[in-house]
């Protein structure tokens, strides 16, 4: 069994991944598509295992059809609601080059009002969330989660998930699951307010 995780930088899609493939037993290859072609997954041993494939539109070339791709097998649709603290959350990465943490030690120290976020940024994030939903609503078979419901209620999520795909629980993966990064994300963008006011906010 394979099922796509469909979602966009910052999304949560990692902790949410392995919070599910550790109650359902997925496998987890990860980001695996960034760095490999779709057409080479059959090669793969993790391939013939149920399995969870994340799936970020960047991450699939331009002269291969993301259609195409996820219609031999079912997917999830994974968006935060919260684009704003998301947009924050994706240049923060870009700036620290933290892509998540597991222990507080690991959390980066950023001083209040050091970062900037750049309007040719804000514009190509925007891009990839249409694309995300331009991708959806074209070829929207599965299951559409917004990730801070999932927070809020996550055995609601579950159970809709295991019925929808036919899961059962199984406990035999155990993928340490990351934390939050505990940052005041508006405290640390000297430009906060033109920020905002590039969502209208």
């Amino acid at each position: 069994m394979r099922i796509g995780l469909v979602a966009t930088s910052r999304s949560g899609s990692t902790y949410f991944r392995r919070f599910l493939c550790n109650v359902f037993g997925l496998y987890d290859p990860a980001s695996w598509l960034k760095k490999n072609s779709y057409d080479d997954i059959e090669k793969e041993n993790w391939a013939t295992q149920p399995h969870i494939l994340k799936i970020l539109p960047h991450y699939i070339p331009e002269d291969q059809h993301i259609g195409e791709m996820i219609s031999g097998f079912p997917c999830i649709w994974l968006y935060r609601k919260d684009v704003l603290s998301q947009f924050l959350s994706h240049i923060t990465r870009l700036r620290t080059k933290v892509n998540h943490i597991h222990y507080e030690s690991e959390r980066p120290n950023i001083p209040d009002g050091s970062l900037i976020a750049t309007r040719e940024e804000f514009d190509r994030f925007m891009t990839k969330l249409e694309q995300f939903w331009d991708i959806y609503y074209t070829h929207n078979h599965g299951v559409l989660v917004q990730f801070e419901n999932f927070l809020d209620d996550p055995l609601t999520t579950l159970a809709d998930l295991q019925e929808q795909f036919e899961l059962k629980t199984d406990n035999t993966i155990r993928t340490q699951l990351t934390i939050k990064m505990g940052i005041n994300y508006e405290k640390k963008f000297e430009n906060i307010d033109e920020i905002k006011g590039w969502f209208g906010e």
